[in-house]
């Protein structure tokens, strides 16, 4: 019985594959041609992966072919963009809402119900970006556990953890809830980007981060309208406003967390919006740029030995010091980023308002760094 061989070629800058059969490679071989090229093009038509009736392994597919259309891959893209990035997005927004409502809390008089001093709504706020900051570690787990699995218990408990802040009764409730939140959702942001490596290239992957952190100015572009539209209604229920404000903006969250648990896939080859043949060049195309990137398959395994290698290799400390220095501007943005939280209530204080000129002045010579570094 003839045998199927494939052989890679390139039609518009694009590697494509050819498929023959023996005799076919017989008549190439006869007519005399000098080149491969020549030789390859012989009664070849164009692979898909469909017309096999038992199509090759993933694994015996050489990493530098490509039996897909660049029409195909662009279509896969365009999917994942629509079902994986906008998603992610969505949890993200959801996340920022519930550590961000607690000033609207605030105005709705939760301080006033719980007998807040100054200093322990400044304490309370602090908490949130202590443990977030000491928890930052834990995106590793995407690598470890299932991400579909990670992701939804990440959203389902800072949506229960933000939900449960309408309970608290004393400053030491509110402290533990909020310190609990900045864990559960430490465990998520951060890792994102090492989650989208799942699916797409190192090139790609740029755009897609900045489509996800664009949801955090998108929540506060609407979060006081809508604080003040729950606190209105919550005027005339039983229930104290700002705890409805915790309520109606935390438990979404817990909703979403089952949507989340079914709709996210753990893998290329798992996504259910796309057909048999799209998962197939979904992981191809990662295939295919593993060698180039250092993402796919191998690189989901966490390892201790090459932790230790990064913290040992000069490269990544002397690319601090590149000639664009983007990496000091980066390194400096994450470091005043992460104090902001907790410097932010000292550098505007209530006495300097309304021009607060004390931290507007100390925020535009961070930026005046960053910007020259």
């Amino acid at each position: 019985m003839a045998q199927h061989v494939i052989a890679p070629t390139v039609r518009d800058g694009y590697e494509m594959q050819d498929v023959r059969t023996d005799s076919a490679q017989a008549s190439a071989s006869s007519s005399g041609h000098s080149t491969d090229h020549e030789k390859m093009s012989v009664d070849a038509e164009k692979v898909m992966l469909e017309d096999f009736d038992d199509p090759p392994d993933l694994a015996d597919i050489p990493a530098s072919a490509a039996p897909y259309s660049f029409e195909e891959e662009q279509a896969v893209l365009r999917k994942f963009d629509r079902h994986l990035v906008l998603f992610i997005a969505l949890l993200y927004m959801l996340g920022f809402l519930d550590r961000s409502n607690i000033g609207n809390a605030k105005i709705a008089g939760m301080s006033d119900d719980l007998h807040l001093s100054s200093s322990e709504y400044e304490w309370t706020l602090r908490s949130f970006y202590i443990t977030y900051v000491l928890f930052e570690w834990m995106p590793i787990l995407y690598t470890v556990l299932s991400p579909s699995k990670y992701i939804a218990s990440c959203v389902l408990l800072w949506g229960a953890i933000a939900s449960f802040q309408a309970l608290a009764t004393s400053y030491e409730s509110l402290f533990f809830l909020r310190a609990l939140l900045g864990i559960s959702e430490a465990a998520f942001s951060p890792g994102v980007p090492v989650f989208l490596a799942f699916f797409y290239r190192r090139d790609e992957l740029a755009y897609r981060i900045g489509l996800f952190i664009s949801a955090a100015p998108l929540a506060t572009s609407f979060a006081s309208s809508l604080a003040w539209l729950i606190t209105k209604v919550g005027q005339g229920l039983p229930i104290a406003p700002w705890r409805m404000l915790f309520l109606v903006e935390g438990f979404p969250s817990v909703l979403i967390s089952v949507f989340a648990f079914h709709h996210i896939p753990n893998s290329p080859g798992e996504a259910k919006y796309l057909s048999d043949r799209e998962r197939r060049v979904a992981e191809l195309r990662l295939r295919k740029g593993e060698t180039k990137t250092g993402l796919g398959r191998s690189s989901r395994k966490f390892k201790r030995s090459e932790v230790w290698e990064a913290l040992k290799d000069p490269k990544c400390y002397l690319t601090a010091d590149s000639d664009a220095k983007k990496g000091t501007g980066v390194a400096i943005l994450n470091i005043i980023g992460q104090l902001g939280p907790f410097i932010g209530t000292a550098l505007y204080p209530e006495s300097d308002r309304p021009y607060y000129v004390r931290g507007m002045t100390a925020c535009a010579g961070f930026m005046l760094l960053v910007g020259k570094s």
